[in-house]
């Protein structure tokens, strides 16, 4: 059952990969969805288009998305280019399915649904909150129209609507829950032997025809890829802020033209009675209420103690089991006439009955905390970085332009951009198209240098886009053909490389006898002790125990059962050219009644996720196979 479920989890974990790439593209990625144009087509789906342009715009945003998460570990050649186009396009494709099924199911998504999905997006918030003109401006930077957005945001909406209905409705039953945890808390006894490879490689000595027929016919994993160095000119606000001068004098005009801005908020903790009056209630219920307040506001003057009367009358039931106590809050929580009130008091102070939607309240101020000044010199620094920030991207957008048409009049040199603009002429090592490390493992920087126009023609390139006020323009200063290494420069690593290859092949025949041998019958410790290793036997084995390689305790989990009094066996060969004899000795389950009840919920919620990812897996494959796609 728990391949069963893994294998369902690989769906999901394959879903949630797609989900990755398909939804930033479709929050970000659709400007020409929309349009007409003759854009070419990569895919049909019942005669909806996908456009080629597209494809291509999502595969570039999604490359951009890795180099950024992984940085300068960023290797282009673990992402193939046709096969991360024909995964997005995949994706493209059974999301068009998805929406034109729901769709024709009728499910819809209203305009208020809509609006609080954007209002939800971090992308479009100001602390915490949305904002209209970041929403804006993001969709600006995006070249991107409202309408076409929230055209294909809602689209997105529908699929999910129709994706969460299929695989939220699965149903899990009690025996399958018991089944799972027996198996999830099963052990076993496991005996292993391991046998290195490295003995064997030992006693290897490569001839050198050998080495000379591997160099021939591995002459491909010898060549030295086509490398470039690049010279650029980097143009970066925050560096430019780091140069800005500002003097004392200076530091103080702006505290003191800003000095709400380094104030901190007040807030006050109050308590109160409250004496509930409905919105609609008549003259004789207001009236009531009014004098209930009355009589407890002269309690007090009596000498009564607020915080009894409070639990005793009050009828807010958040506040009146604490005494009334409401902690501190600041300006902008309360209704405005009760804020009106408990800022104005001092500390200590009764109100008079105050008048709310709520109904009468007697307030009394507890403490107030907050509307100090903080001293210049405790945000000395902090002024310093904002005026700092501010002239930097000043001399940042004054320099962007004119960097962008010095580099581009003068497209054989930087030396004129860097002399004018008063840049540092920067050089890179020699990289390939795979990219290097810092500037030269920015995927933008590896595409342009490798380019038709800068490689090829050998002219500036355009101004490239590293991050937010961040430019750079390279050009290509040597260019180094793929080269084959010669056989004396490679010689000891082929060497190496037969020695590890016999090595594996001696260890994997040795390994595949000690199977036969104990398969056959012979007792297992003086089997492993003919060969100079040890044969450990593990009692108690976890399917999460760390103390054997991970690659064994799967293997153990996944044989058979032995028999009563008997033994499975298999061989495994490890990467690190380890094989590894393993023994299943005996089986013992776990008990489903000794588990606890979050454990048994945890247990469901897994099921039905996996039962409902396979339902909805199947229910695609019908869905396509009921479509129309022409790819």
């Amino acid at each position: 059952m728990l391949q069963l479920i893994r294998d369902r989890a690989q769906g999901w974990i394959a879903w949630v990969i797609v989900g990755m790439i398909i939804v930033p593209f479709a929050l970000w990625g659709i400007n020409e969805y929309f349009g007409g144009g003759g854009d070419v087509s990569v895919a049909k789906v019942n005669g909806v288009d996908i456009p080629q342009q597209e494809l291509q715009r999502a595969y570039l945003q999604q490359r951009q998305r890795l180099q950024e998460m992984f940085g300068e570990n960023f290797r282009p050649e673990l992402f193939p280019e046709e096969r991360m186009k024909q995964d997005i396009l995949q994706a493209m494709i059974e999301r068009e399915v998805l929406v034109q099924s729901a769709g024709n199911s009728g499910i819809r998504v209203g305009d208020e649904v809509l609006a609080a999905t954007i209002r939800d997006i971090p992308a479009f918030q100001e602390e915490g909150r949305f904002s209209q003109e970041r929403y804006q401006r993001a969709l600006r930077m995006q070249g991107l129209s409202p309408r076409g957005f929230e055209q294909q945001l809602r689209r997105d909406l529908m699929a999910e609507q129709l994706r969460g209905g299929i695989t939220q409705t699965e149903f899990v039953s009690s025996g399958e829950v018991d089944r799972y945890l027996a198996d999830k808390g099963q052990t076993r006894k496991v005996g292993l032997m391991t046998l290195s490879s490295k003995p064997f490689e030992e006693t290897i000595q490569p001839e050198t025809a050998e080495v000379e027929r591997y160099y021939e016919q591995q002459r491909a994993r010898y060549r030295v890829p086509e490398q470039i160095r690049v010279a650029y000119l980097e143009l970066n606000a925050a560096e430019l802020a780091k140069a800005v001068a500002v003097g004392e004098e200076e530091l103080r005009q702006r505290y003191d033209a800003q000095l709400a801005n380094y104030r901190t908020p007040e807030e006050r903790r109050a308590r109160h009675i409250l004496i509930k009056v409905d919105s609609g209630a008549d003259e004789q219920a207001v009236a009531a209420a009014e004098a209930t307040i009355e009589e407890l506001q002269g309690k007090l003057r009596d000498g009564g103690s607020f915080e009894e009367l409070a639990k005793e009358h009050s009828q807010d039931p958040g506040s009146a089991k604490e005494g009334g106590d409401l902690g501190f809050f600041g300006r902008g929580v309360m209704v405005p006439e009760f804020e009106e009130a408990a800022f104005s008091l001092a500390q200590g102070q009764i109100s008079e009955p105050v008048r709310s939607p709520f109904g009468f309240h007697l307030i009394r101020l507890e403490a107030v905390k907050g509307g100090e000044t903080k001293p210049f010199e405790e945000v000395q620094e902090q002024i310093l970085g904002e005026i700092q920030r501010e002239r930097g991207e000043q001399r940042f957008y004054d320099l962007a332009d004119q960097l962008a048409n010095l580099t581009y009049e003068h497209p054989d040199t930087l030396e004129t951009a860097a002399s004018e603009l008063g840049l540092q002429i920067q050089e890179t090592t020699a990289f390939s198209r795979s990219g290097g490390t810092g500037f030269a493992g920015h995927q933008k920087v590896i595409s342009s240098a490798f380019s038709d126009d800068v490689l090829g023609r050998r002219n500036n390139s355009e101004v490239i886009e590293l991050g937010t006020n961040h430019l750079a323009v390279l050009r290509v200063v040597e260019h180094i053909p793929e080269a084959q290494r010669p056989l004396d420069e490679v010689k000891d690593e082929i060497v190496a490389a037969l020695k590890r290859e016999g090595g594996r092949e001696q260890a994997e025949t040795k390994a595949k006898e000690l199977l036969e041998r104990l398969l056959a019958g012979e007792e297992p410790a003086q089997l492993a002790a003919g060969q100079g290793i040890e044969w450990n036997v593990h009692e108690v084995l976890k399917r999460d125990s760390r103390e054997v390689n991970p690659a064994a305790v799967q293997a153990a989990f996944r044989a058979a059962r032995p028999k009563e009094g008997g033994m499975t066996a298999e061989r495994i060969a490890l990467p690190s050219g380890e094989q590894v004899i393993l023994a299943v000795l005996g089986v013992s389950d776990g008990d489903p009644a000794a588990a606890t009840e979050p454990e048994r919920e945890a247990a469901r919620n897994m099921l039905q996720q996996a039962a409902g990812q396979a339902a909805y897996e199947s229910a695609l494959v019908g869905l396509q196979s009921r479509a129309k796609i022409v790819q």
